[in-house]
């Protein structure tokens, strides 16, 4: 009996593995996506393509040394889902970040000898 050749065991894994991943590629027909929603148009939005956008606060300053909440709300008939923030330096830390009635906070530390900056972003949704 003729030894198989490694070689030739790849090759013909790699083809049915070809082979395979292009019926699976055209089993979804265009017809199959889901209906696009429309998205608010409103100016603050982060990702106004996503089905739940999200909403950047104003930045907010933290002195050297010092500590600061952001806050961002969320439009009008619009619930927050998540959220959280950024910040301008990687020496500040956040301490906190949950959702409020309407919106979403962060609580930021400076840790720097310098001033920063924090923003707080929000993932809203019709309830």
């Amino acid at each position: 009996m003729k030894p198989i050749r490694p070689l030739a065991v790849a090759a013909m894994a790699t083809g049915v593995l070809l082979v395979s991943g292009v019926t699976s590629a055209n089993a979804l027909a265009a017809s199959d996506n889901p209906p696009k929603t429309d998205f608010p148009a409103e100016s603050g939005v982060v990702a106004p393509l996503s089905a739940h956008p999200q909403y950047q606060g104003s930045s907010v300053a933290i002195p050297a040394g010092g500590f600061a909440f952001a806050h961002v709300d969320c439009p009008s008939g619009r619930v927050p889902t998540g959220g959280g923030g950024t910040t301008s330096s990687t020496l500040t830390f956040f301490t906190d970040s949950y959702p409020t009635s309407g919106g979403w906070t962060v609580g930021v530390k400076n840790t720097a000898t310098f001033g920063a900056s924090a923003t707080a972003w929000v993932v809203c949704t019709v309830p």
